[in-house]
């Protein structure tokens, strides 16, 4: 368990018999999370689930956003770790569209297993109903997105990039919890098309400088900012080459439109 993790904790396991409790407990969370939802989901459910009695998780735990918190360090960690690999997979030669959609599917392949991510990300969603823990996450989330906008279509406007980046995160919930759902036997056929549901508002707001609807009076999807066209991104790669952005020399804060104007 990280430092951030354990920072959740009433008390730090010293033990490792005592962090592989927490982990367990931590893992029953997750279980419960996405059965019923992070608002329906209580300290009773999980330690009973867990098999132990709640006075042993709240010996660990103080209240179900305790375990939010937590599950939450968990899955960003994973995600920055995705995040570093995504950066050293873009390609100037690619259109938005196949590049995302490369994102998309290698996030919902990384994070199925993650299964109380949804359920976290809807509780930042419903008014009145937030969690700590989910806005955190929902955050996070963002953050990454706005990065990689920003890589991949230089010089957009501050306003137009937070709001893309809020909508594709709450599209991306769908994405997400379609990629979860074991029980479904088509789960695979609707994440992908939920990720076509996302390539379409980006290639729709973000075409490229010539295409035809700029200039269409009857554009049913008005663009926003033109992202660059092929032929401009692979001049620009002789300067800066996807080969260049690794996840040790570039972070989330200093990967801007000004540094990395090739994707």
């Amino acid at each position: 368990m990280s430092d951030e993790a354990a920072s959740h904790l009433r008390n730090r396991p010293r033990q490792a018999r005592s962090a592989a409790r927490v982990e367990h407990l931590l893992d029953v969370a997750e279980e419960i999370f996405e059965e019923v939802g992070y608002d329906a989901a209580t300290t009773n459910l999980v330690a009973s689930r867990a098999g132990v009695p709640v006075g042993t998780l709240y010996r660990w735990f103080p209240d179900k956003a305790a375990l939010a918190e937590a599950l939450t360090d968990r899955y960003l960690e994973r995600l920055m770790n995705l995040y570093g690999e995504l950066l050293t997979d873009i390609s100037p030669a690619d259109r938005i569209g196949d590049f995302v959609r490369r994102v998309m599917t290698r996030l919902a392949a990384a994070t199925q297993n993650q299964r109380a991510m949804p359920a976290l990300l809807v509780s930042a969603m419903v008014p009145g109903g937030r969690s700590r823990a989910g806005v955190r996450l929902r955050a996070g989330l963002e953050g990454h997105v706005r990065t990689l906008l920003e890589v991949r279509v230089p010089g957009i406007p501050i306003e137009i990039l937070d709001r893309t980046a809020e909508v594709i995160v709450t599209l991306l919930y769908l994405v997400l919890a379609a990629a979860a759902d074991s029980d479904n036997e088509h789960r695979a056929e609707v994440t992908d098309e939920y990720i076509d549901v996302v390539l379409a508002y980006l290639e729709a707001k973000f075409p490229s400088p010539g295409h035809p609807a700029w200039s269409d009076p009857d554009v049913v999807v008005a663009p926003v900012f033109a992202a660059p066209d092929r032929s401009h991104r692979l001049a620009s790669a002789d300067i800066v080459t996807a080969d260049t952005v690794t996840a040790d020399t570039v972070t989330a804060d200093t990967v801007t439109a000004d540094t990395v104007t090739a994707d």
